[in-house]
């Protein structure tokens, strides 16, 4: 039975990636259809195509939500890396981009920290359920919670303070504060996710006023989803997106590993060998989605617009993107 919970939570991980990927690869297809002419038979088929990547991309989040409720966190999150992986091989051959050496060695390095993960990772059967349907009312979780919410309401406010006319903040702050809230509401909304799985589900529409906790979990993962989503919208609209999505995603996904060790406790039954294996494998995973897609910061100095190049059209994960992360 955890066999087969572990291939199905896999499965929807995957199915996540490739469908997130396809609907991104849509989207910029269409861009560059729409601006090889004006014509209206060009623009409408332009048009058809960008929705139904939207669609794709949208749906994407439903396997990605199930995925996080039957698999360890861990595992989840390291697919996720590999998904730059696919958007890099479809960039390729459906969009003729170019695949540079650092690009392919990215790809193989992100390919072999994924293995790692899968195959020495942790499986539900790693994972004590009983303990788990409790995890959410220890301590640590509920300060790690509080102490993240707390930060996050912070980082919006110093984000948005601007626009009542009484706090102007810089732009470095700006481009500090808004991949930091991105990737904390995207990591936070994985709490719930993944405790979801370890709670009593209701069995019929009145069974909801029996199940409070579940029911706080679930607007809890509506709320940081569009939270996420929201601040990718702003993002992609006011920084270089080659600065923005590498960033952001960065960080959500080290504060997912961060949860995955510390708060879930995902290792503390495995072997040693096991253990340090899967967690090599992981940074090697992400470490690869980087030298892929490196943050470019040099463009925070040098005068680009987010859209000013084609090549700030790239996507690095990507959830969530869920926009970006979508998770």
């Amino acid at each position: 039975a955890d066999g087969m919970k572990f291939l199905l939570g896999l499965s929807c991980a995957l199915a996540n990636g490739v469908m997130s990927s396809i609907g991104f690869t849509m989207q910029r297809k269409a861009q560059l259809i729409s601006e090889e002419s004006r014509d209206e038979d060009v623009q409408r088929r332009s048009s058809f195509i960008r929705n139904a990547g939207v669609v794709l991309y949208i749906l994407a989040a439903v396997p990605d939500v199930i995925s996080y409720t039957l698999v360890p966190q861990v595992v989840c999150t390291t697919v996720a890396c590999f998904r730059l992986v696919f958007v890099t091989f479809l960039a390729h051959t459906f969009l003729h981009e170019e695949v540079r050496g650092r690009e392919a060695l990215g790809m193989a390095i992100c390919t072999l920290g994924t293995f790692l993960c899968l195959v020495f990772g942790p499986r539900p059967e790693d994972i004590k359920a009983d303990d788990m349907a409790q995890t959410f009312y220890h301590a640590q979780v509920w300060t790690y919670l509080g102490f993240g919410l707390v930060i996050l309401v912070l980082l919006l406010a110093v984000e948005h303070l601007g626009r009542f006319g009484t706090y102007h903040s810089s732009k470095q702050v700006h481009y500090i504060t808004l991949p930091l809230a991105t990737g904390l509401a995207f990591a936070l909304e994985k709490v719930f996710n993944t405790e979801i799985g370890f709670v009593q589900t209701p069995a019929s529409l009145p069974g909801l006023f029996d199940t409070p906790l579940w029911c706080t979990m679930v607007v809890s993962i509506v709320l940081l989803g569009l939270t996420d989503f929201y601040l990718n919208l702003r993002g992609a609209a006011s920084m270089p997106v080659q600065v923005f999505l590498p960033t952001a995603f960065a960080l959500s996904t080290s504060l997912q590993f961060f949860q995955s060790i510390f708060i879930f406790g995902e290792f503390a039954d495995m072997t040693a060998r096991n253990a340090a294996l899967s967690i090599w494998g992981a940074l090697i995973s992400l470490g690869g989605t980087l030298l892929i897609q490196p943050p470019r910061f040099d463009l925070l100095t040098g005068g680009h617009s987010a859209f000013e190049d084609e090549d700030l059209l790239e996507d690095p994960n990507s959830n969530d993107g869920e926009s970006s992360q979508v998770d």
